[in-house]
């Protein structure tokens, strides 16, 4: 890991998950994207914990990450009951809207990559509207790839040839967007990257958001169910039983690390 290394966290069923509040987070990414420094962020759901207990490549892009966050509430909670009493959802969609909002200050420079056809353009005009004085260097898609195809390292990095950028967000759903960051991370020119999967969608509007109380409940997972049960049932009947029941024999509330 880069400098984010000794951020305590706690290991949830082999992956390290950094405890932190948003603001954290967002002021970390903002500091080290002005210092040019190197930093891999990689917001987390069950799912991809899940995951990556069978996915070797998915593990070694956690591990390799330089932050690792509660992108779920079901990880806050496993956080809190270990006694990280001020672990905060770090969820996509906030944290590009507060790095955007703190780094206008700085001057910070954005590309949007990846989507469905379009959504990016429609990402960067939704944050040029909530945050003026935003910069936006690049906004722009990505070829589509087979299903079960891994990225390779060096792909699509002529679409960034010549951008000058301080902070890349990449929507390519995971776990391609978190093995699109691994395989690139040596070639990469901007130094902050983030994969924030649905945020691209959340953000431009094509996909309905949560009411905020369903967020902070931990049900956002009940509402996008019900918004897109063909393709989020068949994940959701797999992740929660095996979730629930991993952690409740491994008890990953009682193990800290740092």
């Amino acid at each position: 890991m880069g400098d984010m290394g000794k951020t305590p966290g706690l290991d949830i069923l082999g992956t390290t998950v950094h405890a932190l509040t948003l603001d954290e987070a967002a002021r970390r990414m903002v500091a080290t994207a002005v210092g040019r420094r190197p930093l891999t962020v990689c917001p987390r759901d069950a799912h991809g914990i899940i995951r990556a207990r069978s996915d070797t490549g998915l593990r070694r892009a956690h591990d390799r990450a330089d932050l690792v966050t509660a992108d779920g509430m079901p990880l806050v909670w496993l956080q809190r009951l270990a006694g990280f009493r001020e672990a905060e959802r770090v969820y996509g969609p906030d944290l590009m809207d507060r790095v955007c909002d703190l780094g206008r200050n700085q001057g910070l420079r954005h590309v949007i990559l990846g989507g469905r056809p379009g959504i990016a353009a429609r990402v960067a005009a939704e944050l040029e509207a909530r945050h003026p004085r935003v910069r936006i260097a690049c906004a722009a898609g990505l070829p589509m790839r087979p299903p079960g195809r891994l990225p390779q390292a060096g792909e699509d990095l002529e679409t960034l040839r010549g951008v000058e950028a301080d902070v890349l967000w990449l929507g390519l759903g995971s776990p391609r967007q978190e093995l699109w960051l691994d395989a690139n991370r040596a070639a990469l020119e901007i130094p902050v990257r983030a994969g924030v999967g649905a945020a691209f969608d959340f953000i431009a509007g094509t996909v309905p958001q949560a009411p905020h109380p369903f967020r902070a409940a931990g049900l956002e997972w009940l509402w996008r169910l019900a918004v897109e049960p063909r393709r989020l049932g068949p994940r959701y009947a797999r992740t929660v039983p095996v979730f629930l029941l991993l952690c409740a024999r491994h008890r990953p509330w009682r193990r800290r690390t740092a």
